[in-house]
């Protein structure tokens, strides 16, 4: 018998009209228990710390060379900026698999070794692309992996921390502002002259070279200004002598917190020496540096399986870093933390979650079609890319990586060079 939930007497039918019609089909007490085990089911998929147990992905495909160049270091603020185009996407998974589907069960993926959580390296960024289009000394490395090996050699701070890379300027254009109430045309002028070389030193050392001695080279310069300022201090008027002082506090200031911070956080700058290449622009590195950085910011050491990467044993020296098309990131595995975060993320926005696929490792059964990608899209895969690019290839210069594409037979595994950037001014 099939019911309708509008058929009562004494409703309004104009209410009804605009109301989609409901029915639904009673076919005895079997049915019904089936039904209602059924929902019984759907409501408990949660996973043990109560979020979905299934997640939805989407890939995401990458464009060749999108972002090289478009990466700024700011002289005053001392950040990174990514002038990232439209057609570069959003990714929050790497796929070292090559697969087109993803595990949506939690359980698999928590198992799956192929997938990496990416942390972009924004320095390391900036420095590998400004070497790219910039090169300096290429015949000496004489292979492809020379840039990688320069950016990733480079001694700097990977971490997203308060530190001393911003120029004093940025304090500065309030001390000049603020030397006013010094009544004192000996100590604003001297202000605004420390302030004026600072903000020439910063740009001049906005290079991957000289960025690190910005503070350096300038604080000759500012620790003259605060001992002129004690020299000359004016005790004419209390106005004279509240200005003067709080001159002062300001110069201590910017010295603890842009030199003294510096100082402080320098423990944390590493190197990376590059000892191999498992494939598609995917580096095995060991860390030079940053010793405690593991206890200091309670970080778990990474849990890498040892035949991924094709070492007898991983150690919290070691690191995966990839260069993504212009984009260096460290590729550390996901934990269970990080799919509890993603599932909280997609029972809040239901959007699903993005991943790219880097063709390092390749499934079996590589072609799935849609009809059977919700059986097959657990396979893991467990074999070498035949196609991936391998190790070390020589090179005389940067002119030759064109050269190196036509050697491929035009295959994709070597988009990640710019066609359009040319070399031969620089």
């Amino acid at each position: 018998m099939v019911k309708d939930a509008w058929s009562q007497e004494g409703r309004d039918p104009g209410v009804a009209r605009e109301l989609k019609y409901y029915s639904r089909s009673y076919g005895g007490p079997e049915e019904e228990a089936a039904e209602e085990a059924n929902e019984q089911k759907q409501r408990q998929v949660l996973h043990e710390d109560g979020w979905p147990l299934k997640l939805k992905f989407e890939k995401k495909s990458l464009v060749s060379g999108v972002l090289m160049g478009k990466c700024r270091r700011s002289p005053m603020t001392g950040e990174i900026t990514m002038e990232k185009p439209a057609s570069f996407p959003n990714f929050q998974v790497v796929d070292l698999a090559g697969r087109e589907f993803l595990p949506r069960d939690r359980h698999t993926l928590e198992e799956d070794n192929y997938l990496f959580k990416p942390i972009p390296l924004m320095y390391r960024t900036w420095l590998y692309q400004r070497y790219f289009l910039k090169p300096e000394g290429f015949g000496r490395g004489r292979d492809m992996d020379y840039i990688v090996r320069q950016a990733l050699s480079a001694f700097c701070l990977d971490l997203q921390m308060w530190d001393g890379r911003w120029s004093p300027v940025m304090m500065y254009a309030i001390i000049m502002f603020l030397s006013a109430l010094t009544c004192s045309s000996l100590i604003i002028s001297s202000a605004c002259a420390t302030g004026l070389v600072s903000c020439a030193i910063s740009i001049g050392c906005n290079t991957p070279k000289a960025y690190r001695w910005d503070r350096f080279l300038s604080l000759p310069f500012r620790l003259a200004f605060l001992v002129y300022i004690f020299v000359v201090f004016p005790t004419d008027s209390s106005l004279e002598i509240m200005g003067t002082v709080l001159v002062i506090l300001l110069v201590l200031m910017e010295l603890w917190a842009g030199d003294m911070s510096f100082l402080s956080t320098y423990r944390f700058h590493c190197s990376y020496t590059l000892l191999k290449c498992i494939g598609g622009r995917v580096f095995v590195c060991q860390r030079e540096g940053a010793e405690g950085l593991n206890s200091f910011f309670g970080r778990q050491p990474d849990r890498v399986e040892p035949n991924l990467v094709q070492m007898a044993k991983w150690t919290v020296q070691n690191h995966m870093i990839a260069e993504i098309e212009g984009l260096i990131v460290e590729l550390r595995p996901m934990t269970p933390e990080d799919w509890s975060a993603a599932a909280q993320d997609y029972h809040k926005n239901f959007a699903p979650a993005t991943f790219i696929s880097l063709p390092v490792f390749e499934q079996e059964l590589s072609d799935l079609q849609d009809d059977d990608a919700e059986d097959l899209q657990d396979h893991i895969p467990d074999k070498m890319a035949r196609g991936a690019v391998r190790g070390t290839q020589f090179l005389e210069t940067l002119q030759h990586f064109r050269q190196a594409r036509e050697i491929y037979g035009g295959s994709q595994q070597l988009d990640w060079m710019i066609e359009d950037v040319d070399f031969g001014g620089d």
